[in-house]
């Protein structure tokens, strides 16, 4: 797109300013938000204008920030440093993040007790966006060959705010307030080249787990469906942790996330899928898997005779991780071997479980390549596939890779992998494991007879994304149908829900190995609602149903619109 002169830019049509000025702000968003869907050139120039914004815009004075509690101007300032985000400015929103906790440091000037559920939450809060602008200071440092070392002033720009980070720590030691910014103390040591265990890293043992806080790890209650992928057996459900990447979907402070982990891997929900970029996850579930094994060694002698008496192994957690391209990289056995490496030391292992590969520009033929040299990796105990379409799948099986899995995007709102990948999938074993499979939340009782939400009305950006999944496959009216569907066969077995029958939808096709259900570690909680997922299958009627109103959507026109799987992530 040619840039606008000055001048141009200067006049906007009176009428047209008269909108601008009278929306209410959500209405606002919603129109930009559409007017960048159906024109996505003009995204360019919109973050080109809103970091020329923002760059221009100074800080608010630390000293408005606390009093001694979150103050409006706190979150004013939390807002202004997530648009540095989104605009990629990640080192503006450090300097940012330097000033709110060097701010708090110096103004919670708070006891034991006196810290609110609100503020304690705000600083969680805080603490999600130092882990999301730490992973995107990281994006930049990428480079065709690899990593490259943080130059001077970022190194004394992370360096200030570990040091932040450390003051605040210390402050809130000696009044007995609970520090809750564990998880950004293990992001930025990292960066700075730290390792977890140093006496700068929070919680390396994960104390609370193994005194008994948090859930203790046991077998499962209930019979769990599995699957085989590669040597290892598999529930068919995997917990989906792309929720740590961004404050945007809630947060929790890390015991609270540990809990959470342990309460879903003592239930039997023991594979876990996280990425290079989704924040700190990779750590989090190294550190946790860890406590396991250690807990694991300490009661192995009572685990001992609970195996011999009932025969079932105690669980094992498994780490489906991913190396994603998006960019130009230099495809040889040392640049591929350092991002498993990578992989390797975020998750404390000695093996990947399962490692997933996403390679952004099919126009390169490089791709197979790497998978190539990701399949020599003995590090690797099994190689899969993320957001492929079925064409560059079969190129990859062509070429003698050996793949195990695709994660693609599968639901009743988008069946595109029938159309294409199914038959593939059947014919060389490749598992599907779907993401989306309840469109962030959208198939669920709760929206049952509500009308359309407004796109920023409290919605996920996720929820936005499949809210207008939902428009191109049929409109809000027949979604609605269809949830009254979902509801009428929930009740015929046994009152499951509108997401378990959903669930069920996509796990009752042969070639999908797991559905992977986003979890809000810490956050929100649905394990018990997962494991009524099975045990049961729908039958002939209950298809017939469902068929009914698919019968009525554009599910076609989705495939043939937005394409084949994973085509969406490169128009």
């Amino acid at each position: 797109m040619a840039k606008p002169s000055q001048a141009k830019t200067a006049h906007v049509n009176l009428m047209t300013d008269t909108i601008i000025a009278n929306l209410p702000p959500a209405a606002l968003r919603s129109v930009l938000r559409s007017l960048l869907t159906t024109s996505p050139d003009y995204s360019t120039a919109f973050e080109a204008h809103a970091r020329s914004l923002l760059q221009r815009t100074p800080f608010l004075p630390p000293d408005v920030l606390f009093a001694p509690l979150p103050t409006p101007a706190f979150a004013e300032t939390q807002a202004r440093l997530r648009c540095s985000l989104g605009a990629a400015l990640p080192l503006d929103a450090l300097r940012l993040l330097c000033h709110v906790v060097r701010a708090a440091a110096e103004q919670m000037v708070l006891t034991q007790g006196s810290m609110t559920q609100e503020a304690e939450t705000a600083m969680v809060s805080i603490d999600g966006d130092i882990v999301q602008a730490i992973t995107a200071v990281q994006k930049t440092l990428i480079t065709p060959t690899g990593m490259r070392p943080l130059n001077e002033a970022e190194t004394l720009l992370v360096q200030g705010l570990l040091d932040g980070l450390m003051a605040l720590r210390k402050a809130w030691a000696s009044r007995g307030i609970d520090f809750v910014f564990e998880r950004s103390l293990v992001l930025v040591s990292n960066l700075l080249g730290l390792s977890v265990s140093a006496p700068v890293s929070a919680s390396p043992s994960m104390p609370y787990l193994l005194s008994g806080e948090a859930t203790p790890l046991s077998l499962p209650s209930a019979e769990i469906e599995t699957f085989s992928l590669g040597s290892r057996r598999l529930p068919r459900i995997f917990n989906g942790l792309w929720q740590l990447s961004s404050p945007a979907w809630g947060v929790a402070s890390q015991k609270k996330i540990v809990q959470s982990f342990s309460r879903y891997t003592s239930l039997g929900f023991t594979a876990y899928d996280m990425a290079d970029h989704y924040g700190d996850a990779e750590i989090i579930f190294g550190q946790f898997r860890k406590a396991v094994e250690q807990q694991q060694q300490q009661q192995q002698q009572q685990q001992q005779q609970q195996q011999q008496q009932d025969g079932k192994e105690v669980p094992k957690v498994f780490a489906a991780t991913k190396f994603c391209v998006f960019g130009e990289i230099d495809v040889c056995e040392e640049v591929v071997r350092a991002n498993v490496s990578e992989r390797l030391q975020r998750l404390d292992a000695d093996k990947v479980d399962l490692l997933q590969f996403h390679w952004q520009d099919y126009s390169n033929p490089h791709g197979i390549t790497a998978l190539k040299l990701l399949a020599a990796d003995h590090r690797i105990s099994a190689l899969g596939l993320c957001n492929y379409d079925t064409l560059h799948m079969q190129a990859a099986l062509d070429a003698g890779v050996p793949i195990v899995s695709n994660q693609i995007q599968f639901s009743l709102i988008d069946s595109r992998p029938t159309f294409a990948m199914a038959a593939v999938c059947l014919k060389h074993n490749v598992k599907l494991l779907t993401y989306g499979t309840l469109c962030g939340g959208f198939l669920a009782d709760k929206w049952l007879g509500q009308p359309a939400p407004e796109p920023f009305a409290g919605l996920t950006p996720s929820q936005r994304k499949y809210l207008e999944m939902i428009s191109i496959w049929g409109g809000w009216p027949l979604f609605q149908e269809l949830l009254g569907v979902l509801r009428t066969v929930g009740e015929k077995h046994g009152g499951v829900s509108v997401a378990t029958v959903a669930v069920r939808w996509v796990l009752d096709f042969d070639y999908v190995g797991a559905v992977i259900v986003g979890t809000r570690m810490g956050v929100s909680e649905h394990a018990e609602e997962n494991l009524r997922v099975f045990g049961w299958r729908l039958d002939e009627e209950d298809r017939e149903q469902i068929e009914a109103v698919q019968r009525r959507s554009r599910r076609a026109e989705v495939f043939e619109a937005m394409g084949d799987c994973g085509a969406e992530y490169r128009s």
